[in-house]
């Protein structure tokens, strides 16, 4: 008999707990491997973290640091202030800002590192004077991940950076600012501003045939009285602090005493006779000093008086030693240019003096003099905050492109004139303000 067979065999149920086991120490491993980047992961976005906002206080502090209630940048200042704050928070040191490097640093660097840098986006020229953007870098850090090894990832660098902005186009509050409490009559006056506003500490009268004219605002402590207005000023506001206040005297250091500013340049002077006679100054301080020292502009139209970059500073003492005027008030050294003549003085496009025509001391009380019915004019501050402002003359040809602040103002004349245009690009800058992160 013929056996047949099917060739196939029943296969005994097979036991699969090995494969199980293998799948389930490899997914083991897997989620270790996970649960270790997370941890490594967190680690480093924490050190991230803490780096970003030691890089934004640090920007932050070189921004309050660099102008400090003045209008000349102070770098070193700021440079000290982003390290102080970036060693408190993420715990910097000297090393580090040497090893730092930024390939994004602005164009002036600070001293050993350029991972603190500053510029003024606006007009590079003027970066060391007047920077309105500041930049930190955090010194790169490398941050050890132990359990990333196991994916072939031990560390990582960790850096931050932050940019700040400050706002450089400040303008002054007025641009005509009489600082005294008293009585101001115009009498007949014009005055004429543009670009900024008017302001009176005490109260003030138009006359007649007066006018105080502004394309802004008049505002008055007291009352106004008369007609002429426009527009209307608004009466019973806050006494105004002098806006220049912040401003320090000039430096005097290496000048002395001569007596031709025509031929002898910057230095310190007395008395000076320019009636009828053509002079030209050139650039520099000079400092006019003495009780009855005064530089005479009154002539006729022969008298002709060009200054290019030039601070004239009127102030006590005597032509040979200079000193600032008691603090309580003195009639010291002063201007009369009440003449007909040609007066061009601009006051200095950079360094300390910038945007500085005329200064008197805080102390003196002198009367500055100027006229109308001359031609020509200054460009740049007229700082006298206790010295009576006098405008003479007929007319109303020369202009001031000027702040212009004084304890008061006197009309001379049927009409005088004081016709200004403020821009605060060619005066003194005032503090910087609105501080901001801008990166």
């Amino acid at each position: 008999m013929v056996r047949v067979t099917s060739g196939r065999r029943f296969a005994r149920d097979r036991d699969e707990s090995g494969v199980v086991a293998v799948i389930v120490a490899a997914s083991t491993v897997v989620i270790f491997m996970l649960a270790a980047l997370v941890v490594d992961l967190g680690h480093a976005r924490d050190v991230r973290r803490q780096a970003q906002n030691s890089a934004d206080a640090s920007a932050l502090a070189a921004g309050n640091a660099l102008y400090d209630g003045t209008a000349a940048a102070r770098i070193p200042e700021a440079v000290a202030a982003a390290k102080a704050y970036a060693q408190e928070n993420f715990a910097t040191t000297d090393a580090d800002w040497s090893a730092c490097t930024d390939i994004d640093a602005l164009r002036v660097t600070a001293v050993g590192t350029p991972c603190i840098s500053f510029e003024n986006s606006g007009d590079p020229s003027r970066d060391l004077q007047r920077p309105d953007t500041a930049r930190v870098r955090i010194p790169g850090r490398e941050v050890t991940l132990p359990f990333g090894s196991l994916a072939g990832v031990s560390s990582t660098d960790i850096h931050a950076e932050a940019e700040i902005g400050v706002n450089l186009g400040v303008a002054s509050q007025c641009s005509l600012c009489v600082l005294g409490t008293g009585y101001h009559d115009l009498a007949n006056g014009d005055i004429n501003v543009e670009g900024g506003d008017i302001h009176f500490n005490g109260t003030v009268h138009v006359g007649p045939h007066g006018s105080l004219v502004t394309d802004r605002e008049t505002t008055v402590q007291g009352t106004a009285t008369g007609a002429g207005y426009s527009p209307p000023p608004q009466t019973g506001q806050p006494p105004m602090a002098d806006p220049l206040q912040f401003m320090p005297v000039p430096d005097m250091t290496g000048l002395s005493g001569k007596s031709d500013p025509c031929t002898q340049g910057p230095g310190f002077y007395g008395s000076i006779d320019f009636r009828n006679r053509t002079c030209t100054l050139s650039p520099g301080l000079y400092v006019i000093a003495g009780t009855g020292s005064m530089w005479n502009l009154a002539g006729s139209t022969l008298t002709r008086l060009n200054a290019s970059g030039v601070t004239l500073y009127f102030t006590c003492g005597s032509p040979s030693a200079p000193a600032a005027c008691p603090a309580g008030g003195a009639a010291g050294a002063t201007l009369d240019a009440s003449g007909n003549g040609v007066i061009n003085i601009s006051a200095p496009t950079s360094g300390p003096l910038e945007g500085l025509a005329v200064m008197f001391d805080r102390g003196n009380t002198a009367t500055l003099r100027l006229a109308g019915n001359g031609t020509g004019g200054f460009t740049g501050t007229v700082y006298a905050p206790k010295a009576t402002l006098q405008m003479d003359g007929n007319g109303c040809f020369s202009a001031l492109h000027a702040l212009i602040v004084v304890h008061s103002v006197v009309m001379h004349g049927n009409p005088s004139c004081l016709n200004s245009r403020y821009a605060v690009n060619q005066n003194v800058s005032l503090p910087a303000d609105q501080l901001h992160l801008t990166k």
